[in-house]
C-alpha cells in the first residue's frame, strides 16, 4: 500500500518556499501546475445551528445553485441563495428562512432532520420538503414528526414575508417513525413529483420508519391537499433509512434504492449494505414492499454511513462505496444477471482514519479519473488536529484497485472538542459545483454540530442566543491554481489573513462577520468552549510564503477584539495570538494588550524582525478563542504606520 502525505504545512515550519519543498510546486494536473494545499473554507450560512441537510435547486431561476438546509436545534428550514453573477460569492450568502413555527406554547420545537427542493404542486416554483423526527429534548432538537411540505412562492415574492406557505405534515406520515432523509423521484412515472423518505424508530412509539414512497396525486389541482397524499412502505421493518441513493443497480432502467443502514439505535447485528429492487415504475407492485437483497453485513459502521453510486472503474457496471473508519468500502459490481459484487478493502491513511460519514465520488482534479471525497464526524466532541476533516482520494495508473491511492487533505479537524465533549465538528453531506464560475468543481457542505461555545446548547427561544455557527459551507478548488505567495512592494509586504498558502489545522476559521474587512473575510480563531489559552506547540498554525528583499522590518497585524465571543470568552480573554517567522516566535505573545474591542485597528509586534533577502514563512497560531485577524503586514520603514484597510495586497 502507497501513500503519500501532501501538504506544505512541514515545508512552511522549515523556513521553506513551496517550489522548493520535495518537488510539490512542480508536480501537474494535466497542463497545469498541482496545488495540494489545504482548501479555502468560505462561510455561506453561519446564523442558526444543526444543519443537517443540504439539497440544491435553483430556486430564482437564475442558473446558479441554490441550496436548502434545516436547522435542527433552531427549527428552521433555510434557502441559501447563490450571489448573482458579479457579486463574491466568498462572502456569506443571503439567506430565506422558509418556515419557523417556533415556540408552540408548551416549549416543544420542531425537529427538522432533513430538506428538500423540489416542484410538488405543479405551479413551476420549487418547494421545500422536510423530513421530521421525534426526540426526549423537545425543548432543543423539537418533537412533531412526519413529512411536512412548505409551498415556494413565485420568484419575485421569494423574500417576502408570509410568502412561503406551510402546508403542515402529510397525514399518512404522522407517527410513523423519526423521518431523517427525504428524496424527491417521481416513482410511478405519472409525471406527479413523488417523495422517497426514511428514518428510524421514533422513541416514544418505537414506530419504524423504515424507507417509504409518498405518492402525490396525479391531479395538479389536488396537490396541495395533503390528505391525498398515500404513503407506501418500501421496507417497513429497516432499522435506518438515511442518505440512500436512487441509481440503476441491476441495469433494466429504473432506479433502485441503494441504502447502507446503521444507526446509533440499530443493532450491531443489524448493520448492511443492501439495496431495494424496484419491481417496474407504475406497476402495482410498487406499492408493496420492494424486493431487499443484502451486500454485506458487519458491525464496523458508525452512525448514519454515507453511500454513493458509481462508476469507479470505468467498466460500464455501477459500483457503490461506503467508508468506515479505516478503510472505504468498494462494492465493485461484477455482473447484472443476477447482480453480483466483489469487495474491495481501500485502506485509508492515518490523517484519515477517523468516525467518517459523507462519501462520494467526483472527477475533482479534471483529470478524466473518479476521485473519492470523504468527510468525517467527530468522537466525542473531538476530530484531532492531526486528522483529515475532508480529504480527497485518487488512484495512481489506469485502474483503480485496493492499494494505489493517494490521500490529499482539504481541511484539518478543528482540534478542540466543545461542551464537555458531547458536541463537534461533525460533517453531514456535500454537493459539488462550480461556485466560483473558474471552470472547476468546488465542493459544497453543510456542518450540524460545530459553533464557538458550549454555552450555545440552549432552546431556541433564549434570548441571549447568538450561534456563531460553521454550518454551510463551500470548499474553493484551488488545484490548478498556485498557492498564495507574497511579496514586497515600496518597502511593505500585505497579506490577507484567509489567502493562506498552506493551513495546518482546523483552528482559524475565515468569516465575514465583523463589518469593515479587507478582502472577503478575515480569519478567526473559532474555539470559545474555554477560557484556557493554547500554548504556541498546541496548534499546527496557517503559513504564509513570502519573498522579502531584506532587511529589518516591522511586522502589523489588522485585528479584531470581540467584546463578547459566546458566552465565555471576549475582550481580554480574546485578544492575543503567535505569530512565527520562519519558526521563530515574534515576541513572547503578539498583541494581548487591552483596548480595541469590536473595531478593527492594527497593532504592532513589539520588537523589529531582521530578515534576510529571500524567501520566508509567516505562520499565524491560535492562542485564544475569539480573536480575528483580517491583514499582516510587513514594512521595511520603520516610520510607517498602517491606517484604514492599509496597503494593497502584494501578491506575487
Amino acid at each position: 500500500m502507497r501513500f503519500i502525505y501532501r501538504s506544505i504545512f512541514w515545508c512552511g515550519v522549515m523556513g521553506v518556499v513551496l517550489a522548493d519543498c520535495g518537488g510539490e510546486g512542480h508536480e501537474t494536473v494535466g497542463n497545469q501546475p498541482a496545488n495540494y494545499a489545504g482548501w479555502p473554507m468560505h462561510i455561506i450560512d453561519y446564523h442558526y445551528r444543526g444543519a443537517n441537510a443540504l439539497s440544491p435547486g435553483d430556486v430564482n431561476g437564475d442558473g446558479l445553485m441554490d441550496y436548502v438546509t434545516n436547522y435542527e436545534f433552531d427549527q428552521r428550514y433555510v434557502i441559501e441563495l447563490h450571489p448573482p453573477r458579479g457579486v463574491d460569492p466568498r462572502k456569506p450568502w443571503p439567506t430565506i428562512v422558509t418556515y419557523f413555527l417556533g415556540d408552540r406554547g408548551n416549549g416543544i420545537g420542531t425537529d427538522t432532520e432533513h430538506a428538500a427542493l423540489a416542484d410538488f404542486d405543479g405551479d413551476g416554483n420549487l418547494d421545500v420538503v422536510g423530513a421530521q423526527g421525534w426526540h426526549a429534548s423537545g425543548f432543543f432538537e423539537g418533537q412533531n414528526p412526519g413529512v411536512r411540505l412548505i409551498w415556494g412562492p413565485p420568484r419575485d415574492q421569494l423574500p417576502v414575508d408570509g410568502a412561503w406557505i406551510d402546508a403542515g405534515l402529510i397525514p399518512d406520515t404522522v407517527d410513523r417513525g423519526h423521518f431523517l432523509y427525504v428524496v424527491p423521484f417521481d416513482v410511478n412515472g405519472d409525471g406527479a413529483v413523488d417523495i422517497v423518505a426514511g428514518g428510524r424508530v421514533q422513541q416514544n412509539t418505537q414506530e419504524r420508519a423504515g424507507v417509504k414512497w409518498i405518492e402525490a396525486p396525479l391531479d395538479t389541482a389536488q396537490r396541495r391537499d395533503l390528505t391525498k397524499w398515500r404513503v407506501h412502505d418500501i421496507d417497513p421493518a429497516q432499522f435506518d433509512g438515511h442518505g440512500f441513493v436512487l441509481t440503476d443497480v441491476d441495469g433494466d432502467g429504473d432506479l433502485d434504492i441503494a441504502d447502507a443502514n446503521a444507526d446509533f439505535d440499530t443493532p450491531e447485528d443489524e448493520e448492511t449494505v443492501h439495496w431495494y429492487e424496484n419491481p417496474g415504475t407504475g406497476s402495482a407492485a410498487q406499492r408493496e414492499p420492494w424486493p431487499k437483497h443484502e451486500i454485506y453485513r458487519g458491525s464496523e459502521f458508525y452512525s448514519k454511513p454515507g453511500i454513493v453510486a458509481a462508476d469507479l472503474d470505468h467498466d460500464g457496471l455501477v459500483d457503490l462505496l461506503t467508508q468506515v473508519e479505516d478503510s472505504v468500502y468498494w462494492f465493485r459490481k461484477t455482473g447484472l444477471h443476477p447482480v453480483t459484487w466483489e469487495r474491495i478493502v481501500i485502506p485509508k491513511p492515518p490523517e484519515a482514519q477517523w468516525l467518517s460519514r459523507p462519501i462520494k465520488v467526483v472527477d475533482l482534479n479534471g483529470d478524466g479519473k473518479l476521485d473519492i471525497v470523504g468527510m468525517m464526524t467527530h468522537r466525542d466532541g473531538l476530530i484531532p488536529i492531526d486528522k483529515a476533516a475532508v480529504f480527497w482520494m485518487e488512484y495512481q495508473g489506469d485502474t483503480p484497485h485496493a492499494d494505489n491511492w493517494i490521500t490529499h487533505v482539504i481541511k484539518w479537524g478543528s482540534g478542540k472538542p466543545m461542551f464537555q465533549s458531547q458536541f463537534g465538528e461533525k460533517w453531514d453531506q456535500v454537493q459539488f459545483g462550480d461556485v466560483d464560475g473558474d471552470g472547476d468543481l468546488d465542493i459544497v457542505a453543510d456542518c450540524e454540530e460545530w459553533w464557538a461555545d458550549r454555552q450555545e446548547i440552549l432552546p431556541w427561544w433564549e434570548p441571549r442566543l447568538n450561534p456563531t455557527s460553521v454550518a454551510v459551507v463551500w470548499f474553493e478548488n484551488r488545484l490548478r491554481e498556485a498557492p498564495y505567495r507574497f511579496g514586497e512592494r515600496n518597502g511593505v509586504m500585505a497579506i490577507e489573513a484567509e489567502h493562506f498558502s498552506d493551513i495546518g489545522d482546523g483552528t482559524w476559521i475565515k468569516q465575514a462577520r465583523f463589518t469593515g474587512y479587507a478582502g472577503d473575510g478575515y480569519l478567526q480563531a473559532h474555539d470559545g468552549s474555554t477560557t484556557a489559552q493554547l500554548l504556541r506547540d498546541e496548534t499546527r498554525g496557517t503559513t504564509y510564503t513570502t519573498r522579502l528583499n531584506g532587511g529589518t522590518y516591522r511586522l502589523w497585524v489588522r485585528r479584531w477584539v470581540p467584546s463578547q465571543w459566546g458566552y465565555t470568552v471576549g475582550r481580554t480573554e480574546s485578544n492575543s495570538a503567535w505569530i512565527d517567522v520562519d519558526g521563530q516566535p515574534v515576541g513572547d505573545v503578539f498583541d494581548n494588550a487591552d483596548g480595541g474591542d469590536d473595531t478593527w485597528s492594527w497593532v504592532a509586534a513589539p520588537v523589529p524582525l531582521s530578515l534576510s533577502s529571500g524567501a520566508h514563512v509567516v505562520t499565524l497560531r491560535v492562542r485564544e478563542g475569539g480573536y480575528a485577524v483580517d491583514r499582516i503586514l510587513l514594512a521595511s520603514d520603520a516610520a510607517f504606520t498602517p491606517s484604514d484597510l492599509g496597503p494593497p495586497e502584494t501578491t506575487e
